[in-house]
């Protein structure tokens, strides 16, 4: 009898523990934003806001910082951003605050020079020729060329003192040395007390470069298979090598290094992100995401690697790149969405 009701006490305990475990409230994994997030909301081809996302005890805080504009560019070091409105590029000290305008005109392909100390932009008139520009940060420019008929690419920078761009001429034209220009000729030029420009054939595309391992990504011109290319500011000799994934898609730098995230979706229903090893450049376990995200998605990955905010057409969503799991950082969206509900991150301001 005595031991009957031992064993009567025991299942009690055992039972009681059982609906506590079910009734526990499950832990979420759901990533939580921190820090500041400047993006641009709406259309920028008509121009958008430049608007600053914090969070809040419920919630977060959409404020909008200005309007019309249409391009925006931080610094390497995430300290400055440059923007474009219709009639000139501003530059916004993002600690203090502070505002002032670096060039006029309608102008547009922004890029940073690694070293964070001068920029490049392509400008634009309706009497003249598209010209492509050089500016240190007190907006004194540097003409790069002169591109009549408005086929170059925007640049890309490759070192400090030299960029990458594209001509895509539709017929012969002749350089200033008087010799012709072939259609689909990629330029490197170096900047210095004069502009010099080499001329080769479009080879390669560059999908991304990291100024602090002097490495990128590229593909052949006519597309194709991911390449590694290391060297890159020695871009006439390049010779890249296979990357470990040939059907993803580059998707930015974690912030402030070298680590190399990408996209693949391996169903209509979810995608994959995962990173190389900036050692030896192996793809590391992926991550799995219940959602498929456009071409035009854009992302900024945190500095510790693990966490990212995505921007693609009305939502903004943080995601935790190791479990997959999403919270969405402003209300859901109107469907469908518009041009005009597009948010596109910028920068991430993490502390």
């Amino acid at each position: 009898m005595k031991q009957l009701g031992i064993c009567r006490i025991a299942i009690l305990v055992i039972f009681s523990a059982l609906i506590g475990a079910c009734t526990q409230e499950t832990k979420t994994t759901a990533p939580k934003f921190t820090g500041r997030l400047l993006l641009l909301s709406g259309d920028p081809t008509n121009g958008a806001n430049l608007a600053e996302l914090t969070a809040a005890d419920a919630g977060n805080n959409l404020a909008t910082i200005t309007g019309g504009v249409f391009e925006a560019a931080p610094s390497p070091d995430q300290t400055r951003l440059l923007y474009t409105t219709k009639d000139e590029i501003m530059q916004r000290d993002l600690r203090s605050g502070a505002v002032k305008s670096l060039v006029k005109g309608d102008s547009f392909c922004l890029a940073w020079a690694p070293d964070g100390n001068h920029f490049s932009y392509r400008q634009r008139s309706t009497a003249g020729p598209t010209k492509l520009y050089e500016s240190d940060l007190n907006g004194q420019s540097k003409l790069i060329l002169e591109d009549p008929n408005g086929s170059v690419s925007c640049a890309q920078w490759i070192a400090t003192d030299r960029l990458v761009f594209d001509r895509f001429v539709g017929a012969q034209q002749k350089s200033k040395s008087g010799e012709p220009i072939k259609p689909n000729t990629t330029t490197v030029a170096t900047i210095g007390d004069a502009v010099k420009l080499h001329d080769t054939p479009k080879k390669w595309t560059i999908e991304s470069f990291c100024a602090k391992g002097n490495n990128g990504f590229v593909r052949p011109a006519d597309g194709g298979q991911l390449l590694i290319a290391k060297n890159i500011d020695h871009f006439e000799t390049l010779d890249p090598s296979p990357a470990s994934c040939s059907e993803c898609r580059f998707v930015g730098y974690a912030a402030q290094s070298c680590v190399p995230f990408f996209v693949e979706q391996p169903t209509s229903a979810a995608t994959e992100i995962f990173y190389l090893n900036p050692t030896n450049l192996q793809k590391q376990k992926p991550g799995s995401i219940n959602r498929v995200f456009s071409l035009n998605a854009k992302m900024l990955i945190k500095s510790s690697a693990k966490v990212m905010i995505v921007g693609d057409a009305g939502w903004l969503l943080l995601i935790d790149a190791e479990s997959g799991e999403i919270t969405p950082l402003l209300p859901k969206p109107s469907e469908p969405a518009t041009p005009g509900d597009a948010k596109a991150p910028i920068v991430w301001i993490e502390n």
